[in-house]
């Protein structure tokens, strides 16, 4: 297996990554009738959503996809794509409906890199949580320090399976692929 590409955000002129979900309605290919195909190792579950923070809403404003004959989108068309996904939509300005909190990263520790699903937290010394009702960002925390407690605290958290039976490895490989998050 291979670490998974993330979605991104733009927050305040800078690019995060989403590396944690908890919460409905955060767009999915599936919402607008496209179903995605594996892209590669890298993304398997074929697609890469760019999402853009504004006016403290939370927009879709692009889509990379890995499918077959994609409709337009809020009147957008989808345009070729890169090597990884056949199309690309772009500008496509869509408010989320999202409610729930996402955690954003920047600044990721290379030597913390697992060769497996999404990256961790602990991994990245920006953190952010945003929590949003209905695409209106209402809460903004920082948590690289409580992060970097963590990080001092359990290195390897999460890196690896607790153990080397089968229950363990199934436990640690559906986690590495979830963006659930839960600090306690």
């Amino acid at each position: 297996m291979t670490g998974q590409v993330p979605d991104d955000i733009i927050l305040n002129g800078e690019s995060y990554s989403l590396i944690g979900l908890r919460g409905q309605n955060i767009f999915r290919p599936e919402d607008f009738g496209i179903i995605p195909l594996s892209a590669s190792t890298a993304c398997w579950r074929g697609y890469v959503m760019g999402y853009i923070i504004s006016d403290d809403q939370l927009f879709l404003n692009e889509m990379q996809v890995n499918t077959e004959d994609p409709p337009k989108i809020n009147g957008i068309e989808p345009q070729m794509g890169s090597r990884f996904f056949k199309y690309h939509f772009k500008d496509l300005k869509l408010k989320s409906n999202f409610t729930g909190s996402i955690l954003l990263a920047k600044d990721f520790i290379k030597s913390m890199y697992v060769h497996m699903g999404f990256q961790r937290a602990i991994a990245f010394r920006t953190v952010i949580e945003l929590n949003i009702e209905n695409g209106e960002i209402i809460l903004e925390i920082d948590m690289s320090k409580q992060i970097e407690e963590y990080r001092n605290n359990d290195l390897d958290r999460g890196a690896r399976p607790r153990s080397n039976s089968m229950n363990d490895i199934g436990k640690w490989i559906e986690k590495t692929f979830s963006l659930d998050y839960n600090f306690e």
